[in-house]
């Protein structure tokens, strides 16, 4: 069975950390983005689970080509 995070540990921060360095972000924005998944995991609990929502975030390329063309 494969382990679900549900609780800010740091392990959990870490593996969440190193999913979204692999899409192209640096260390500081990623532990930023990270600590955002799990802030609205814990305001929402029924919805999303932490990997839907990690696997929703753009990488870095796609997200300055929307930045390009809708505006920041």
């Amino acid at each position: 069975m494969r382990h679900q995070m549900r609780n800010l540990t740091y392990k959990n921060l870490m593996a969440v950390i190193r999913k979204i360095e692999a899409k192209g972000y640096d260390q500081l924005e990623a532990e930023r983005l990270a600590r955002s998944v799990f802030a609205e995991f814990q305001s929402c609990p029924q919805g999303m689970s932490i990997e839907e929502r990690v696997r929703r975030i753009l990488t870095k390329e796609e997200w300055k080509r929307e930045c390009r063309e809708y505006g920041c």
